[in-house]
């Protein structure tokens, strides 16, 4: 019974931890693009539709391909 919950209570801090990132990695893309001084306002918008509609794969996508790109 004590080590159900230990491992209850391992597998809540990852999905904690998991979380914590992944919100980290959304809200990072979106206030990079929206400090982006060099992309139009047209070209903000579809990126913040693609994080929004798809935040993982989105933000990844912006932070590895779309952030050096000009536009």
């Amino acid at each position: 019974m004590l080590l159900a919950q230990i491992e209850s209570n391992q597998i809540a801090i990852f999905i904690i931890v998991a979380a914590i990132l992944w919100l980290a990695l959304i809200l990072t893309a979106l206030y990079h693009i929206s400090r982006n001084s060099s992309m139009d306002f047209s070209v903000k918008v579809l990126w913040f539709i693609i994080i929004l509609l798809a935040p993982f794969l989105g933000s990844i996508i912006y932070l590895m391909w779309g952030k050096n790109k000009k536009f």
